[in-house]
């Protein structure tokens, strides 16, 4: 039986999971295609460019691709992530730890008020990604309630998802939760922000102006003295 374990590196805004998939000796591996999906929190999204250069998976995403959006600026219901992972090396029989890393980034939380800016952070459980083979053509004939796992029946209405029959890989992960710490901005300090941004952008403005004044100057006279 297949088996699977997740585990989170990395801190802040820039982090990865990263998935050990166990596929032990089976003549029936080459028949199933593996696959893993990531349910993903709004906090946090996938770069689609990012994971087409990444080895030994290929992957769909589903919902809210923007990367630039704050949190409070996206659809709540967040994105699904399908990982189908390149399996072309395994020969007949033999068994494998198949890894998927997967890069994810955080948005911007919304700020909170009334604490010190070293308490203003965001604690954001995520999803375990949950791992699943599609049988292939010679796969013996199961039953309808085996065909789409309870887990994975809320995503079987998107578009290109796998069909079934699916069975789930056993995850054998530890207790230990994946979670990040998203520090966020305090509201307490919004005037100060505003204030500052609206000093910076007037300053830029006189010195623009300054240098656009002292540019067309410039090429006058080099035109007046060849006209001369």
């Amino acid at each position: 039986m297949a088996t699977l374990s997740s585990a989170i590196s990395g801190s802040g805004f820039h982090f990865a999971i990263t998935t050990t998939v166990s596929i032990p000796a089976s003549p029936d591996a080459a028949k199933r295609k593996i696959h893993l999906v990531h349910d993903l929190d709004p906090h946090v999204y996938a770069d689609q460019y990012e994971l087409a250069q990444r080895p030994g998976y290929s992957a769909v995403l589903w919902g809210t691709t923007d990367l630039e959006k704050p949190v409070s600026a996206v659809p709540q219901n967040g994105s699904v992530l399908l990982l189908t992972a390149d399996t072309s090396h395994l020969l007949p029989g033999q068994s494998a730890d198949i890894i998927l890393e997967v890069p994810l980034h955080a948005r911007y939380g919304r700020p909170v008020a009334g604490v010190h800016q070293n308490q203003a952070f965001y604690r954001v459980p995520l999803k375990r990604p949950v791992g699943f083979l599609a049988e292939g053509l010679h796969t013996t004939h199961v039953t309808a309630t085996t065909e789409m796992p309870e887990v994975l029946r809320p995503y079987a209405s998107l578009d290109g998802w796998p069909s079934p029959p699916l069975s789930l890989i056993r995850d054998i992960s530890t207790a230990d939760p994946l979670e990040i710490v998203l520090p966020v901005g305090v509201l307490d300090n919004l005037a100060w922000v505003d204030a500052g941004t609206a000093v910076v952008m007037i300053t830029m403005f006189f010195y623009l102006m300054h240098a656009s004044v002292k540019t067309a100057r410039r090429i006058s006279t080099k035109i007046s003295t060849k006209t001369e």
